[in-house]
């Protein structure tokens, strides 16, 4: 992520939590600062002694400078934890379903591959998202960091394709805050599939540190390569050559050495990941569940499949056997459990 990039995201990242929290930004036309009218008590937390100061991307007197180097994440984490829950509830209101035709939307979007499906009932109903933020940090010679957002079904496990809901006007809170989610059991899932998101936004960050070490790489094998067949040279002042025994022990020692820095090379491009959770929040939302009845040879099993009023679109189940989301099944002669292609 390039610091353009990086700056972008703490301005807009100031601009809520402030906002959020009961206080107005005002841009310049050229986004280079921001004045910022704000309540004593959130100034205070933001480390301002007047409720009007400014927002800067450069450091200046009585400003609040955004910088990673600085001390404005320690002010806007203080502030988050006063201001701004970590946990919220929140609900869509009620969005009419028709009941028909989700026999061949099921039939054009899922795979059952060795069974047959007979569709039964539909449930219009709403369920629980989970819409997780992490912070997550890769450290090497360079840093990588940035927020990345994850939004699952809590009743499948499968991510969902949610993380703008948050931000949509009709979404309200609800009236009691009911999150039932088992961090500790849902962390190690929701973390995979964090750190798989996050490789895939940091594709260019990681492929320019292994052209480093690549290029370090090389440059230690022809250093010491070179020293090799220097061995094979006569000395220059006693033109005497190194006897096979003595090159081949030279070699040796020279080998190890080589082994020995590229260990030190490796363990220097070592990258260091940091995922950490910053927010959570539950948003319920109104689906159409569908009975599917799937049989494989004499066995029967129901599984409930759910189109998503939101997205109009039926959305993935799980695998049976690694938990990963799919639309195309195949099943086992007597638990009839889904297993997705890789599992199959």
């Amino acid at each position: 992520m390039s610091s353009t990039d990086v700056q972008a995201e703490l301005a807009d990242f100031a601009t809520t939590m402030i906002e959020h929290s009961g206080g107005i930004v005002d841009w310049t036309p050229d986004h280079s600062a921001a004045m910022v009218m704000a309540p004593e008590d959130l100034a205070q937390s933001l480390g301002q002694h007047d409720e009007a100061f400014r927002l800067t991307r450069e450091a200046a007197d009585n400003s609040l400078t955004l910088s990673l180097a600085g001390e404005f994440l320690d002010l806007a984490s203080r502030t988050l934890k006063v201001f701004i829950p970590a946990v919220g509830s929140f609900e869509y209101p009620e969005v009419a379903l028709r009941k028909s035709e989700f026999a061949s939307i099921i039939e054009k979007t899922f795979g059952w591959q060795n069974a047959r499906c007979r569709i039964g009932g539909t449930h219009p109903m709403k369920i629980p998202y989970q819409l997780w933020w992490f912070h997550v940090t890769l450290q090497s010679e360079e840093t990588w960091e940035a927020i990345v957002p994850l939004s699952l079904n809590s009743v499948t496990g499968c991510v969902v394709p949610l993380e703008n809901v948050i931000d949509l006007e009709s979404l309200r809170p609800a009236k009691q805050v009911h999150v039932d989610v088992d961090i500790e059991a849902t962390l190690p899932h929701v973390g995979r599939q964090v750190q798989e998101i996050a490789m895939d936004r940091a594709a260019e960050f990681l492929l320019r540190i292994d052209s480093r070490r690549q290029r370090d790489q090389k440059r230690l094998r022809d250093y010491y390569k070179a020293m090799i067949d220097e061995s094979t040279k006569p000395n220059r002042r006693t033109k005497v050559s190194l006897s096979v025994e003595e090159f081949q022990a030279r070699k040796n020692v020279i080998q190890l050495e080589l082994m020995r820095k590229l260990e030190e090379l490796d363990d220097r491009y070592q990258i260091a990941a940091t995922v950490r959770p910053i927010a959570l929040a539950e948003v319920r939302l109104p689906v159409m569940g569908v009975d599917c009845e799937i049989q494989r040879k004499a066995v029967t099993r129901n599984y409930r499949v759910y189109y998503n009023a939101l997205l109009h679109t039926m959305e993935p189940l799980p695998c049976c056997r690694c938990s990963q989301p799919s639309f195309n099944f195949w099943f086992e002669n007597e638990t009839v459990n889904a297993l997705c292609v890789r599992c199959q």
